[in-house]
């Protein structure tokens, strides 16, 4: 029977027999020992046995007898032989046993065979047929039966016999191996390293050759020549890294013997110069790419001793020799992490700094990361950067030291090279900005500032920074008084950008009411125009003395460089100002009157408007840059509207819209944009502008004007989904007037229904009924008028359900849900009444009419019960009208209560129809309809 093993276990030694049990390297483990052995993954086939088909006793008889034999050869034979076959029996007994078999029941050749009796033979071949061609297997089986059988010491003996006479045998490679097992065990490093050495001879092709190589280092180590150690350790790290490639139990077993000869590796440098052997051994031998590995593993070694600064010495060694390796920014990592868990905070931020100059983002190591690499350090390098720059900015802010404000500003930069987002970047470029203002570096503080300002889109602290820039620039004309013109000027212009993109700042209106003055003083009359201008149309408030100030401005700077058209606009708003003395108020006068008649001989004198027109589009052609150019282009847009040419002037104006939608003279142009829409019955256009200027004015009943309207133009151009949002939006925004946000909720719920969309439809019925009832006092006919529309459609339904309930069998049940129904119906129309709006009270009342009348009708109609006689039927019949003519007497009653309203001049069509319906019910009394048209129209019947 052929049995196959599959050898895939890590024991360790227990005995000597385990030398030839083919399991690999099993030592025992000490302090400084080998902690894992390495695996053998093979078959090993026990030659296929006849056992099961010849009885064993009879080949060992067999064997027995032909020992006895006369001849020297077939004794020896058969005692080799006898001597295998024992080994054989050995092993299948412990199989068998190992398997759960009683040894007592086994064959008895089986039983009787024994590792002991099969080297007793092998020595009986020694001693009787000495020096025969096959003595070295011999002698090797019989080392191994003593190893198997315990005795490792006789085994030992046999095997050194072997090599000493047998050298060239086949087995001497895992003989020598062996040998330098035992002797290993038996701490005789010496004469096992020579045996290991031996095996290391026979080449890496051999089986032993990697376990050599383990245990040979091992051997030198434990004789302190770590350096010959080493030469050993690192080949067999080569090699067991090139099969990492393996999976399940064999890669895991190799990974151990990986970590167990770094383990060594790590060890040997400890012993000899640390991160220095480290060093000075990859000098020798090169750049490897485990290099890394085995200063980490250096450094593990030595906090698991807590020799936190020499772990931190190895981290540094790698470092400093491999300063652009990818690994190298994270042993400078390790070196922080080291003197915080060692306990040195006094070198964390030299580490923290040395990292961040080494591999932060303005190093070359960091140049050369893939985005990635670098994505995955940035944390890092964040929380580095924000600690080093927060610490120096602090004891800046405690010592007050220049230096100290530099080197947190130094640090602050690094963020902005780190970050490309504005949002990150922000606060730490204001930060920066803060360090360099506080170093009085203020040219360098003025361009970060800058920066955070205007070239930011949505960055916090923007106008903060915009009005440092002022601060920095004043402190600079203070301190260079040679220099004071410059920095003024430069005060002057930040001042127009800061109001520019901060108009609803508080200091807005002040940096300008300076400005405006500095023009003024320097003679520079259109900027000082410009400025005055800002002034007015910031949104920021103001004073009245700041208001009437940029008025005169203004005024006075047209006027003195003959812009006679502004100028008359700009003197009249002057003299409608409060607080002009007389003789101001004189001089103003007195230029206006010039003003006018300079325009008068131009413009107003020939009336020439289309000439007018064409001037300033001329302006604009010659001239394209101009300053004035938007305000020819308006004025053209203006006379065009004047002269009622839409078609132009909508060109005009949407040209200038396209051009000039953030200049000042924008503002009122989607105004005027409405009213050429409107000329041009372009109602969509005209709403969409309408809403725009809604949303420009600060007037909240004109806005909600206008967005009412806008709203009304979308229903006039037939765009049903706009008119929705815009009703919806104008009711959500303008609760107030009443009466037209309930108009706006009975728009919704017409445009509603016309889209076919009954549940939203309803949503707004109710809402305007329920706003009603809250209302209260406050409710006005309007308001009463809607509710009470919205309720009676609200009930039509039940009334339909009422309509659709049939009369069946048995009547009881039948009537008893049409009289629920009815009930519905019934209460929600008297609801109605209480509204007292004569057209739904007429509606309802009538609809209650109907009700009864209908039920009657239904109840005589009603489904009769089978298998009645004829006179069962007639009896039956009798009973249902008198169940009836009352229901029928009610409703003639409540048609009755309608017509009446005749006395009160209502007739509308729901009196008409009720009306009619006492004409059917009561022909002879009500069919006169015109004498009672005739009545309600003012003649007597």
């Amino acid at each position: 029977m052929k049995r196959i093993l599959i050898v895939l276990s890590l024991t360790s030694f227990i005995s000597a027999c385990a030398l030839f049990s083919g399991g690999g390297l099993r030592v025992p483990l000490e302090d400084i020992e080998p902690t894992v052995s390495f695996i053998d993954r093979q078959k090993v086939e026990v030659p296929e046995s006849n056992i099961d088909d010849v009885d064993a006793q009879d080949v060992v008889n067999s064997y027995q007898r032909l020992m006895q034999s006369p001849h020297a050869e077939v004794r020896r034979q058969a005692m080799r032989r006898l001597a295998d076959l024992n080994m054989r029996l050995a092993e299948e007994k412990e199989l068998l046993i190992a398997d759960g078999r009683d040894p007592n029941a086994l064959p008895p050749a089986i039983r009787d065979a024994s590792y002991q009796r099969a080297a007793d033979l092998y020595k009986q071949v020694l001693n009787d047929f000495p020096q025969q061609t096959d003595d070295a297997s011999i002698r090797y089986q019989l080392a191994r039966a003593l190893a198997l059988q315990g005795e490792s010491d006789a085994s030992l003996a046999q095997m050194d016999q072997l090599v000493a006479n047998h050298d060239k045998s086949n087995e001497m490679v895992e003989v020598q191996f062996r040998r330098g097992e035992a002797y290993f065990l038996r701490r005789d490093y010496l004469q096992a390293a020579a045996a290991y050495q031996q095996v290391l001879s026979f080449g890496d092709e051999t089986e032993f050759y990697d376990k050599a190589l383990y245990k040979n280092g091992w051997a030198l180590f434990k004789q302190f020549d770590y350096e010959a150690a080493l030469d050993n350790f690192f080949p067999l790290l080569e090699r067991l890294r090139s099969g990492l490639a393996q999976e399940g139990d064999v890669r895991a077993v190799l990974d151990d013997l990986v970590a167990d000869t770094q383990r060594a590796i790590s060890l040997s440098f400890l012993h000899l110069e640390g991160p220095e052997s480290v060093k000075k051994y990859f000098a020798k031998v090169g750049r490897k790419a485990y290099e890394h590995e085995t200063y980490a593993k250096l450094a593990d070694l030595y906090l698991q001793q807590q020799r936190f600064q020499d772990a931190a010495s190895s981290y540094l060694t790698f470092v400093e020799t491999n300063p652009l390796h990818e690994q190298a920014a994270w042993f400078q990592i390790k070196v922080i992490d080291t003197y915080v868990n060692g306990g040195f905070p006094s070198l964390v931020l030299p580490a923290k700094e040395d990292f961040l100059v080494k591999f932060g983002v303005k190093s070359e190591y960091w140049s050369t990361l893939t985005n990635e690499q670098q994505l995955a350090l940035r944390a890092n390098v964040v929380q580095n950067l924000d600690e080093v720059a927060s610490f120096y900015h602090a004891q800046a802010q405690q010592q007050q030291k220049a230096e100290n404000y530099r080197v947190a500003a130094e640090w602050y930069s690094h963020f902005l090279v780190l970050y490309e987002d504005e949002t990150q970047r922000a606060p730490y470029h204001f930060l920066m900005a803060e360090a360099l203002f506080d170093a009085k570096d203020y040219a360098q503080a003025i361009e970060a500032f800058d920066t955070i300002a205007y070239q930011y889109k949505r960055a916090a602290k923007q106008e903060v920074a915009a009005y440092n820039i002022l601060v920095a620039y004043q402190a600079l004309a203070d301190g260079q008084p040679n220099n004071k013109t410059l920095y003024q000027n430069r005060i002057v212009d930040y001042s127009l950008l800061y109001s520019a993109y901060f108009p609803n700042a508080n200091r807005t209106p002040e940096l300008l009411t300076r400005t405006m003055e500095f023009y003024v003083e320097s003679d520079q009359l259109e900027q000082a125009i410009r400025t005055a201008e800002k002034l007015i149309r910031v949104p920021a408030t103001k004073t009245d003395t700041q208001m009437t100030r940029a008025k005169v401005v203004i005024a006075n700077g047209l006027f003195d460089l003959k812009y006679y058209p502004q100028a008359e606009l700009a003197i009249t708003d002057v003299l409608n100002s409060p607080g002009l003395t007389r003789e101001q108020r004189g001089n103003f006068n007195e230029r206006l009157a010039e003003s006018i008649y300079q325009q008068a001989e131009v413009l107003i004198a020939q009336k020439d408007l289309e000439g007018a027109i064409a001037e300033l589009q001329r302006l604009v052609t010659r001239v394209p840059s101009a300053t004035i150019r938007p305000n020819a282009e308006l004025e053209a847009a203006v006379l065009m509207l004047q002269l009622e040419k839409w078609p132009e002037a909508k060109v005009a104006l949407e040209g200038f819209k396209s051009r000039y939608s953030s200049h000042p003279l924008a503002k009122g142009l989607d105004q005027r944009l409405a009213f050429v829409y409107e000329k041009l019955e372009l109602w969509s256009l005209a709403a969409s502008a309408y809403g725009r200027v809604s949303e420009q004015t600060n007037e909240p009943e004109k806005q909600a004007d206008l967005k009412w309207y806008s709203a009304q133009l979308f229903l006039k151009a037939e765009q049903p989904l706009l008119a929705i949002e815009a009703f919806k939006a104008y009711y959500w925004a303008y609760p107030s007037p009443l009466e037209r946000s309930v108009e706006a909720q009975a728009k919704l719920v017409t445009l509603y229904d016309e889209q076919n969309d009954p549940e939203k439809r309803d949503f707004w019925r109710d809402k305007l009924i329920q706003q009603y009832y809250t209302l209260g006092d406050k409710n006005t006919p309007r308001t009463r008028y809607l509710a009470a529309q919205m309720s009676f459609q609200m009930a039509e339904p039940d009334f339909v359900k009422f309509q659709q309930i049939k009369l069946t069998v048995p009547l009881a049940a039948s009537l008893k849900k049409k009289r629920a129904a009815m009930d519905k119906a019934l209460k929600q129309y008297t609801e109605i009444a209480k509204f007292k709006v004569a057209e739904f009270t007429t509606a309802s009342t009538h609809r209650v009419g109907q009700l009864y009348l209908m039920l009657a009708k239904d109840i005589i109609n009603s489904e009769r019960p089978s298998g009645m006689s004829e006179e069962e039927a007639e009896e039956y019949s009798y009973l249902i009208e008198d169940q009836a003519f009352p229901i029928e007497e009610k409703a003639i009653e409540i048609f009755v209560s309608n017509s009446d309203r005749v006395l009160s001049s209502i007739y509308d069509q729901w009196v008409k129809l009720s009306f009619a319906e006492l004409a059917k019910l009561q022909p002879a009394r009500y069919n006169k309809q015109e004498v009672v048209e005739s009545w309600i129209g003012g003649q007597q019947p």
